[in-house]
């Protein structure tokens, strides 16, 4: 080989590794900040993988020998992202789209990242070592968490919610079970099947015992489920595959069965969690119907591409079931989720992905993972990534059924570098997924990245300085001068926001409502405010209570009235809503009505409902009383 092509080699391996590290780095960075959820943190990693995309196409124009992966699963993903930019386009929340899309372009760019340059034996070993070594950082933070009876998260108060219940850097502990769910069987993998040396062992077994002690504590009914799941298909396959080996597996699922046996005999808050799943009203409820049938309804009302990107939430009120009085966010399953949002074409590519990613695990494992006799006495790290990859991705399907995962981005980013790594090894069965880069190639590469980063970078950007500004409202504990300006300066930035204008319009309610010098303009101010929130998302009730109330504030009583009659008539089971329309049916001498949406409320919730009950017992005394007809 000559000098010039050894130069080109090496300068090619180099930047394989900055690759490497920079995706890795950016699973890392959203992992230990809160999962990556704010807007801030999801900058920063879109910007890394954006780096990572940049040196990948200097690599493929650099003429070191690269080649490409052209795994069939890639074609769904690009047609699906863009789908997904074209269904962003016209919606109602054009804000919860845009969101979305980068959420979904960010999971593409990194997906097709990482199969062509998370591939080496090398890379799949450092990487594997790597998440291993995250996760068991995690672990011992949450297990600190849990013993100190710690209640916060970084420099954060965690949600009282979830009391008792350890979640590491994530504020709900589901979303660490769903990382310990994937590292755990590829943990066991080093252990159990890799050609490593004793510390390695050691290492990964050390962090299978504290990821299984993270996810005990997450108090996870899903993450369990889905952990049992993944350590039984990985014992029962050691069973099966591994001859010599079942005397440790036997002895390694029995070190789980009597460690999970202990645990729940000691944790009273673990017992509770397991006998409240289908309790209504209480904080360890794990019913999940109330969140999938506004689901099935949306996309029955829509089947064929969904009521748009991220407008699960949006759409919510509209379909809210009784028993669930918050808004969820998202529908605690992915598959619901996404068929609510994209409809039955969305659901179709991503599910045509996934089968084509299992069809190239099963093309590719005889090649990879090898047979009794085959040498597995002396271990593969090939074969323990690949098996302990595959069965995490497993726990991954299973745990989305019951919450959501995709949807952080830390989580998100994490699964996809995972099975990018995993759909690479499809290079094993076959040349024909090889491709040498021609110009044409590099040409129409280039084309496609050059027009996602033409959508990421501004989104990251914007993202980021909102979310400065947003992330230090959001610390202060009481309505200032500097909390409205980090507001507003927000909204400025990011004019289409429907929250920061409710936000702004709720708080200078609230500051008019004190009753201080000036506070009919604030209450003026607060209603172009809200007039505002309003025109962004029309499907928010909680927008026009605030109107309702400010509009009453001011003296206007016919206006206060039809904010809250079409507060009532956007957000049906809504407890608040109904409590405050009511309330104004009061203020009008309509008592019977008025106690007749109290009672209904209190039906709703009986356990948490003190406005209801405070009104129902003032009418039981004789307080208000009903205006006379003539009136």
């Amino acid at each position: 080989m000559s000098r010039h092509g050894r130069q080109d080699e090496v300068w090619d391996e180099r930047l394989e590794r900055a690759i490497e590290w920079l995706v890795l780095g950016a699973v890392a960075y959203g992992t230990l900040l809160f999962g990556g959820v704010r807007t801030t943190e999801m900058a920063v990693m879109t910007g890394v993988v954006g780096v990572a995309l940049v040196l990948w196409l200097i690599r493929l124009w650099s003429g070191g020998g690269h080649r490409l992966i052209l795994h069939p699963l890639l074609l769904p993903v690009i047609l699906f992202a863009g789908f997904a930019v074209w269904r962003a386009v016209g919606v109602e929340v054009p804000y919860a789209a845009r969101h979305e899309l980068w959420m979904v372009l960010l999971y593409s760019v990194t997906l097709v990242v990482a199969v062509n340059n998370l591939q080496s034996q090398d890379t799949l070993q450092r990487s594997t070592n790597f998440l291993v070594a995250l996760g068991t950082l995690l672990s011992l933070y949450a297990v600190g968490q849990y013993i100190s009876q710690s209640d916060g998260v970084l420099w954060q108060v965690r949600p009282v919610q979830y009391f008792r219940r350890a979640g590491a850097t994530f504020v709900n502990p589901n979303h660490l079970a769903t990382l310990m769910v994937l590292f755990l069987p590829m943990a066991l993998g080093q252990v159990f099947l890799a050609r490593a040396k004793g510390p390695i062992r050691v290492f990964h077994g050390y962090g299978a015992v504290m990821m299984l002690a993270g996810l005990a504590v997450t108090m996870s009914r899903g993450g369990w489920l889905a952990g049992g799941a993944v350590l039984g298909i990985f014992f029962t396959w050691l069973l099966i595959r591994r001859r010599q080996m079942r005397i440790p597996a036997l002895v390694g699922l029995g070190l789980v069965l009597v460690a999970g046996s202990v645990f729940l005999a000691r944790s009273g808050k673990a017992w509770q969690r397991i006998t409240d799943v289908a309790a209504v009203g209480k904080p360890d409820s794990g019913d999940r119907l109330p969140l999938w049938k506004p689901a099935i309804r949306m996309w029955k009302d829509n089947p064929w591409i969904g009521v748009g990107p991220g407008h699960y939430d949006v759409r919510f009120p509209q379909y809210r079931d009784h028993q669930i009085q918050v808004n969820p966010g998202y529908a605690h399953n992915e598959y619901l989720n996404l068929l609510a949002d994209f409809g039955l074409v969305g659901t179709a590519l991503v599910g045509l992905t996934i089968l084509i990613a299992v069809g190239g695990i099963i093309l590719s494992r005889k090649y990879v993972e090898r047979g009794i006799g085959d040498l597995g006495d002396k271990g593969s790290n090939r074969t323990a990534f690949f098996v302990g990859a595959s069965i995490g991705m497993v726990g991954i399907a299973l745990h989305a059924s019951v919450d959501f995962i995709m949807h952080v981005p830390a989580l998100g980013l994490t699964v996809v570098v995972v099975g990018g790594m995993l759909a690479s090894t499809i290079r094993f069965a076959s040349e024909r997924w090889w491709h040498t880069p021609r110009w044409w190639s590099r040409v129409l590469i280039t084309a496609v990245a050059c027009g996602a980063l033409y959508v990421l970078v501004p989104s990251s950007v914007r993202g980021l300085r909102e979310g400065l500004h947003l992330n230090r409202a959001a610390a202060g504990a009481r309505i200032t001068p500097e909390l409205m300006d980090h507001l507003k300066a927000a909204a400025a930035l990011v004019p289409d926001n429907p929250r920061t204008a409710f936000e702004i319009g709720e708080n200078l309610r609230r500051i008019s409502f004190a009753g201080e010098k000036g506070w009919e303009a604030s209450g003026r101010e607060a209603i172009e405010w809200l007039d505002k929130a309003q025109k962004l998302n029309p499907r928010d009730p909680m927008v026009l209570v605030s109107q309702g109330l400010n509009w009453h504030w001011l003296g206007d009583a016919a206006k206060a009235t039809r904010a809250f009659e079409k507060a009532m008539d956007i957000g049906p089971n809504n407890v608040a809503v109904a409590n405050h329309y009511a309330w104004n049916l009061l203020l009008q001498g309509r008592v019977q009505a008025a106690r007749a949406i109290f009672d209904q409320s209190l039906m709703w919730n009986s356990w948490n409902n003190w406005f209801a009950q405070r009104y129902v017992e003032d009418i039981d005394r004789g307080r208000w009383k009903e205006a006379s007809s003539g009136n």
